[in-house]
């Protein structure tokens, strides 16, 4: 990671659980941009709170770089329009590893990638830009991880598994080896995955039941 201080976007959660890796790795977050903190816990505390995303704008962007602590889930786009916005103003994001988690030297882990405690990510893995790799979360070889992803805690990817961009796995699913996950789907607590699955997909039950997003009706 860049030796530069960092600014935190988001006051839940995830941003509570991505500031305590970086504060145990001794780097500098100079404040966290939240409309209020909704994190448990007091790992915010003695960082600077700033109300507005546009307060970002207040540090030049070759001075900071951005931590995106948006949390990932399905039909939210909040995590990917923050992203995109300030990219597209010259600023950089942050790639954060817990130093619990095992990522190989000959993996290739994108601008923003987040790989959170106990993850595993093997050699020859890719990971796109902006993707969140959470707790305990495994990813064997030669898998293809695309852009703005979520693997959600305690997911488990065989060898050689592509997944397109904006795909959510949700928590404890298991994906075999040789399967391609389309873009913009949606694979449900559990799910086991079998055979490919074509994009605009919404996946669940241990049995994989798969259905198109167009026919969902929540």
């Amino acid at each position: 990671m860049k030796n530069k201080p960092l600014l935190i976007i988001g006051g839940g959660g995830h941003a509570a659980a991505l500031a305590e890796i970086l504060l145990k790795q001794n780097k500098k977050i100079v404040g966290v941009v939240a409309p209020e903190l909704i994190a448990v816990g007091n790992v915010f505390d003695g960082i600077e709170l700033f109300h507005n995303d546009d307060d970002i704008l207040k540090f030049n962007p070759q001075d900071v770089l951005l931590v995106n602590g948006i949390g990932s889930m399905p039909f939210k786009l909040l995590r990917e329009a923050i992203y995109n916005r300030f990219k597209k103003l010259g600023y950089e994001f942050a790639t954060v590893i817990a130093d619990s988690a095992i990522v190989s030297d000959y993996s290739v882990i994108g601008c923003g990638v987040q790989v959170m405690n106990n993850c595993v990510v093997n050699c020859g893995a890719a990971v796109r830009d902006n993707t969140i790799i959470n707790t305990s979360s495994s990813i064997d070889h030669d898998c293809i991880i695309g852009a703005h992803c979520h693997l959600a805690p305690g997911s488990t990817l065989s060898g050689q598994v592509v997944v397109e961009n904006n795909v959510h796995i949700a928590t404890g699913s298991n994906v075999i080896n040789n399967i391609t996950i389309g873009r913009n789907s949606i694979i449900g607590v559990g799910a086991n995955i079998t055979k490919s699955i074509p994009a605009n997909s919404i996946v669940y039950g241990a049995r994989a039941i798969v259905k198109g997003l167009e026919s969902n009706d929540s």
